[in-house]
């Protein structure tokens, strides 16, 4: 039934639509008809302005077609995945996917086009999971095939693409549409929500209840973990124009004892504090892992033991370069302790420039001497200025201050230390850069400063610290 109520809803969008261009229309041959030709070319130039933006939502939904993007990840290049994709799909009682498709987003969808069936994996999902929480992602995805949920995807997709089009420029009758379009967002997500609840049972009848509440918890910090690899580390292969080994950095920086500390601390923060709308077209995390736990075992299904094997190898084979073109890297080979020689103090001096242009713009000053002074006087907030995101909680705001200012003040320290020559920039899997001092000393600037960030009764201290460092003007 919601099925058919947001169908509904969607062709009535468009008819509600059409319904105003053509009463336009009416009106204005009615006044053309009684001589009033100024009101009558009035309403023709309304209901163009009206009808124009429609006849082009139209146009361009009828065209969209989603397209195979990424890494295409054969059979006979990957069979050990293919195995596990076979075998679930069997279980799911679905066709297994034509194509599987490597892509640069923490995120795994499936969508069929023309009777081709086709599967993303995201590279931070398959590079991070075990086989057992890989497998519960892979089941959950084949159950959408299973439920038949992607059989009116394509003409739900166009549909929704001309609907956000028009509701965003008609802007004559912009209210009724908008409202229209909220109420027909309030009943297909509802539907939505139904369908990911359905794959998500087929999850753990495959790969057991442990697996899907894992795969659901990890999926978001990985994707919080890749974010921050491409920006800290392979920012460095663009600003260089090399290639390391990308697959391998990013194994290295999981397996980083800092890395998974950070990674098990986040779970259950990111799960707690995601948000929820009516309009949402998937349960949130926390209120799908609670159902999971609640599921009683299948009798017959599948062990509860979770296979603990890294699912990195079914990636084995994949070239160099494929996953460099699908992060936007390129250039020769390069290791990655070269590279952090090469680029790291590029980068570094990059994001001291950020907050040496925040100094600037706030009053607060440009060297590491004025900051230390804002800190001590409690202006940690004046170099980041007011939050972009309203619906912050003052916790937050805070937090993010605290992030940032001390990750670009580290940047600071570096910068002032290796442009002196008093360190060489070295990498570190767990904190971006190692600076080795003359004597051999190991210094890592984002645990220097962070103590006089989040308190501003210890910058006394680190600046002691930094002036032995050599930190000069403090």
């Amino acid at each position: 039934m919601r099925a058919a109520l947001a169908l509904v809803m969607l062709a009535g969008f468009f008819v509600l639509a059409v319904g105003i261009v053509a009463g336009l229309g009416i009106l204005a041959y009615v006044l053309f008809e009684r001589g009033q030709t100024g009101g009558g070319w009035w309403l023709v130039a309304l209901a163009v302005f009206v009808g124009a933006p429609l006849m082009y939502a139209v146009v361009v939904a009828i065209w969209a077609r989603p397209r195979a993007e990424g890494v295409p990840l054969g059979r006979a290049e990957h069979p050990e995945l293919w195995r596990h994709v076979d075998e679930l799909a069997a279980i799911a009682g679905a066709r297994s996917p034509d194509e599987i498709h490597l892509v640069d987003k923490a995120n795994a969808g499936v969508w069929e086009r023309g009777g081709t069936r086709y599967m993303e994996l995201g590279l931070p999902w398959v590079a991070g999971m075990t086989i057992g929480e890989l497998r519960s992602v892979l089941a959950h995805e084949l159950g959408h095939y299973g439920g038949g949920h992607t059989r009116l995807s394509a003409l739900t997709a166009r549909a929704q693409t001309a609907l956000g089009l028009v509701s965003r420029t008609d802007t004559a009758f912009v209210g009724v549409l908008w409202a229209w379009a909220r109420l027909y967002a309030l009943a297909a997500a509802s539907e939505s929500r139904k369908h990911e609840r359905f794959a998500d049972e087929v999850s753990v009848a495959a790969a057991g209840r442990e697996a899907s509440m894992r795969s659901l918890l990890r999926g978001g910090p990985l994707g919080v973990a890749w974010q921050d690899y491409k920006r800290w580390y392979v920012s460095m292969a663009v600003l260089a124009g090399r290639t390391p080994p990308l697959l391998e950095g990013f194994r290295a920086y999981l397996d980083h004892p800092r890395r998974v500390h950070q990674l098990r601390e986040i779970e259950p923060l990111l799960a707690a504090q995601e948000p929820t709308s009516v309009f949402d077209s998937h349960p949130p995390i926390r209120e799908r892992v609670a159902t999971i736990g609640r599921t009683s075992p299948v009798s017959g299904g599948v062990a509860e033991a979770v296979d603990e094997r890294s699912s990195w190898p079914l990636l084995d084979g994949l070239p160099p370069e494929q996953v460099a073109a699908l992060v936007e890297v390129q250039g020769p080979p390069i290791a990655w302790e070269e590279l952090a020689r090469l680029a790291g103090p590029v980068l570094v001096r990059r994001n001291a420039d950020v907050l040496r242009h925040a100094g600037r713009v706030s009053k607060v000053g440009e060297t590491v001497a004025d900051v230390l002074r804002a800190l001590e006087g409690a202006q940690l907030h004046k170099l980041t200025g007011a939050p972009v995101d309203a619906s912050l909680t003052r916790a937050e705001v805070h937090d993010a201050a605290v992030e940032t200012v001390t990750e670009l003040l580290g940047c600071m320290v570096a910068d002032v230390l290796v442009s002196t020559g008093r360190a060489q920039l070295e990498l570190n899997w767990g904190g971006l850069f190692v600076l080795r001092t003359a004597d051999g000393a190991a210094v890592y600037p984002d645990d220097l400063v962070a103590p006089a960030v989040r308190d501003a009764n210890q910058v006394a201290d680190v600046r002691r610290r930094l002036q032995t460092l050599g930190v000069d003007g403090l």
